[in-house]
């Protein structure tokens, strides 16, 4: 999990912001945002896309799996946002 903490804190960095400031936006302690980018403690799900949408890169990138910040879905971009919704609330994926 270090490439996460690593990236964590160069995305910060990048954004010019303080652990504080990241705290504030995100609702939790800067001592939580300081142990993420120690890799000292994991975020949750929840905590993962709220920091994921907040620098406005993928998930990919955080953990280090893609160099690219965000993963480019041509199709996506064609589909309706409500359209992901409806499948969400539906669970349509798992069929």
């Amino acid at each position: 999990m270090q490439i996460f903490a690593k990236r964590l804190r160069e995305l910060r960095k990048e954004m010019r912001l303080r652990q504080e400031d990241i705290a504030a936006d995100l609702n939790v302690s800067r001592q939580t945002i300081s142990k993420y980018e120690r890799g000292d403690r994991e975020p949750d799900f929840y905590m993962l896309n709220r920091l994921a949408d907040y620098y406005q890169v993928s998930i990919d990138f955080l953990f280090g799996r893609t160099p690219l910040k965000k993963i480019n879905y041509p199709l996506a971009s064609a589909m309706k946002p409500e359209l992901f919704t409806r499948i969400a609330e539906k669970g349509d994926w798992k069929k």
